[in-house]
């Protein structure tokens, strides 16, 4: 069963919330939009390298000020952007499938690659409970590790920025 059809201005709003993010100093190595099918509801992912220098509950916290502050567009409320670290192995799949065009391939129930026929497009990929579409992807690059000395700086820049907005 394939997703629903995410709106446009939530697909916009997601556009416009990666370049706040970026412009604050978080550059994410995965944003898109995805469906939960146990929530049933569209959610935002963030990957990030962040995840594990600081971990998700500040990362959260971060994102609430920048919400509360209006810098990040008031569509997306905080409680729907899942957070996921770059080491996580379902990252891999997640920002596999976010870099695709659709002709990538898909994973079976058991998370197994599944190869598509030359010339066939895939409209969605079901990775675990979620269902993603390449459409729906805001922003994905490479999972390439930035050593704790570059990522603790980036960290402390964002939230001097947050801060700063926020104050």
């Amino acid at each position: 069963m394939a997703a629903p059809e995410i709106d446009e201005k939530f697909l916009a709003a997601g556009r416009e919330y990666g370049d706040a993010l970026i412009a604050l100093g978080l550059d994410p190595h995965a944003l898109f939009w995805a469906f939960d099918k146990t929530e049933k509801r569209h959610v935002l992912v963030l990957v990030t390298d962040f995840f594990d220098y600081t971990g998700p509950l500040e990362i959260s916290k971060q994102l609430l000020r920048a919400y509360n502050a209006s810098i990040t567009p008031k569509e997306i409320d905080p409680f729907v952007v899942r957070l996921h670290s770059i080491h996580q192995s379902i990252s891999e799949r997640y920002v596999g499938a976010a870099l695709s065009d659709g002709t990538f391939h898909v994973w079976d129930k058991n998370m197994n690659p599944k190869h598509v026929p030359p010339g066939d497009r895939v409209e969605y990929f079901d990775i675990g409970d979620l269902t993603l579409k390449p459409e729906w992807t805001i922003k994905a690059r490479s999972l390439q590790t930035r050593n704790s000395v570059e990522i603790g700086r980036k960290w402390k820049r964002f939230v001097r920025n947050v801060d700063k907005i926020a104050a």
